[in-house]
């Protein structure tokens, strides 16, 4: 498939004028010129320093902006700018990051030559848990022109999106060959972690049916093996839940939250209101791994065939940590 592939680099912004400004620029410097690369970036209509930012560098680059009221869900407005600006692929971005790899549009473009309805990741340097999406506008679509689900104020839409995609293909995450590095600051609306861990967890069986929705319309081999996947990149990290505290006191929003964040947290409230929390089965780990279950894990997903594999330590840690804890199973 040759041709210029037209790239939408997707960003969202406020109060890091000097940050955004360098984190586009390290992508326009390092564009290799054989790809149709525009940019879009959304932000805050109080924000004016973003807004006169943005407005100036508009002479340096081909940018747009949509300005507008604090969002009740910022996955909500990535998903509205790429609706703006198609593309064939769209590249996730963050604000606070800079673009370390050269001709960095080559390797998307080749991604998406080789499978027009792919998924992929950008590298994050020296870290493995910040992940920013690449998507080919045929998931954007089969999604229902989303990238990310609409639940969420802050953070999970990655998480979202990388499990969906494992759940779909059964295939492990695939990341391109160009890098980016996060120099993070605090995390804009993030607060109440528990609550929205709980929530995204509770919301599990909404990411299964989302994705044997996405391959049906793809076209992909319909899932055999969802059930023990789910189980496996869904369950609660032990870790993650351990350390909640310390994330949010180092990390968190400590302004007053806006009217958005509180009427994302109505919705979530309402949605989980009168509902059962979905079952959360015990992870029996001598059951779930079956022979049809190890040959298709150790096929597409690396370490599966080593004598004490990471994703195995890490199902049964999860098995030890729900059967010791089962406070942790109580979703909503």
């Amino acid at each position: 498939m040759a041709g210029r592939v037209k790239i939408t680099v997707h960003l969202l912004s406020r109060g890091r004028s000097s940050q955004l400004t360098a984190a586009l620029m390290s992508l326009r410097d390092n564009e290799s010129g054989e790809n149709d690369v525009r940019y879009v970036v959304a932000c805050d209509v109080d924000d004016k320093a973003t807004i006169g930012t943005l407005y100036n560098l508009q002479a340096k680059l081909p940018l747009g902006y949509r300005v507008g009221e604090c969002p009740v869900s910022l996955d909500a407005l990535h998903n509205r700018i790429c609706r703006d600006v198609p593309g064939d692929v769209y590249a996730c971005f963050i604000d606070d990051a800079i673009c370390l790899s050269k001709d960095w549009d080559k390797p998307i473009a080749e991604a998406w030559r080789a499978n027009p309805k792919g998924l992929w990741w950008w590298k994050s340097k020296g870290d493995d848990l910040t992940l920013a999406p690449i998507t080919s506008h045929a998931w954007f679509e089969a999604a229902g022109e989303r990238i990310f689900p609409e639940h969420f104020p802050f953070w999970w839409g990655d998480t979202w999106l990388s499990e969906v995609w494992v759940l779909a293909t059964e295939r492990n995450l695939a990341f391109v060959d160009a890098e980016f590095l996060d120099c993070p600051k605090k995390t804009g609306n993030m607060r109440e972690l528990k609550f929205w861990h709980d929530f995204y967890l509770w919301l599990q069986p909404q990411r299964i049916a989302e994705a044997k929705a996405i391959a049906a319309r793809l076209g992909f081999p319909a899932p055999t093996i969802t059930g023990a996947l789910a189980q496996i990149v869904g369950a609660p990290n032990p870790d993650f839940v351990k350390r909640i505290d310390q994330i949010e006191a180092t990390q968190g929003d400590t302004s007053p939250p806006h009217a958005g964040y509180l009427e994302c947290k109505a919705r979530a409230q309402a949605m989980m209101a009168g509902a059962e929390p979905p079952a959360v089965p015990e992870i029996a780990i001598d059951d779930l791994l079956t022979p049809e279950v190890i040959a298709v894990l150790n096929k597409h997903f690396p370490g599966f065939d080593a004598p004490e594999p990471e994703p195995i330590r890490q199902a049964r840690e999860v098995g030890r940590y729900l059967a010791e804890n089962p406070a942790a199973r109580i979703l909503a």
